[in-house]
């Protein structure tokens, strides 16, 4: 057979597959005794349509994400052009120009901190590096840098940084502004594997209180089939939070709210 009706037939499984997923979320929602057919789902139609309601779930995950890095992108660059010539020699800071006072510079999402001479107090420091939205804290010390994300510290005392000048950082910096296409591939796949575990524990909570439903009114079903009704009764308000996510709007009580919906038409569809 030729390549290309190779890709046609596939296409169209695919669109089959894609269409009967539908047909089966929407008439189980519109009719819950229609539940009952997704104990036949084929395991790739079930892994499919979990995987939808995975992307669906990561894609306002990843939009808020994406806007912060942006922002700290941004803010990286504008930092990274504040920070003074000095080298790193006989463990201790030295500025080409020396001044007599320290500076804190503070964008939205970035600090620098320089206070060779201890004129700031470590309480003074600390509120500043509390702000929460900080992602990245550049604090220079008198006797070491101290870089804070978020809220965890690393320590590099002089003694350890002999030769490091101040080129070092501001291609770190700017490294931030520039890499930002890979890091927003990084955040989605991040995205993704976190809401496929979201949308799984989901799953896993519905099917565990629907299993001993089906106990309690005397029916037999595999756990496997609970799990697979669980994944369809669950479709459609996963798919509506999700798009309330995506306008910015997260209900309190979303995720006790999918699972109630998945536990009731699960009820309905043995009742019925």
């Amino acid at each position: 057979m030729h390549p290309f009706s190779i890709d046609c037939v596939s296409m169209m499984q695919k669109a089959v597959i894609t269409i009967s997923i539908v047909s089966l979320v929407k008439n189980s929602f519109m009719e819950p005794k229609q539940l009952l057919a997704a104990k036949t789902l084929k395991k790739s139609s079930a892994f499919f349509l979990f995987c939808l309601l995975s992307l669906s779930v990561s894609i306002p995950l990843f939009l808020d994400g994406y806007a912060i890095l942006e922002k700290f992108s941004a803010d990286a660059g504008v930092i990274a052009d504040k920070i003074p010539s000095f080298t790193i020699a006989d463990s201790a800071l030295l500025l080409d120009e020396p001044k007599d006072k320290g500076f804190i510079y503070k964008t939205d999402t970035v600090l620098l901190a320089f206070d060779s001479q201890e004129v700031y107090t470590q309480r003074e420091l600390e509120k500043e590096i509390a702000s929460p939205d900080l992602i990245l804290s550049l604090v220079f010390s008198k006797e070491a840098f101290i870089l804070y994300a978020q809220d965890v510290p690393f320590r590099l005392p002089y003694e350890q940084a002999d030769g490091i000048t101040d080129e070092s950082f501001k291609k770190l910096l700017h490294n931030f502004s520039s890499n930002q296409f890979f890091s927003g591939v990084i955040m989605f796949l991040f995205s993704f594997f976190i809401s496929s575990f979201s949308v799984l524990l989901t799953l896993l909570i519905i099917a565990l209180f629907a299993n001993v439903l089906t106990g309690f009114m005397r029916k037999k079903l595999l756990f496997r089939e609970v799990l697979k009704m669980a994944l369809v009764a669950a479709a459609v308000p996963v798919l509506f939070f999700s798009l309330l996510n995506g306008f910015g709007l997260y209900p309190l009580v979303q995720d006790e709210a999918i699972v109630l919906i998945g536990i009731f038409y699960f009820y309905k569809a043995l009742k019925d």
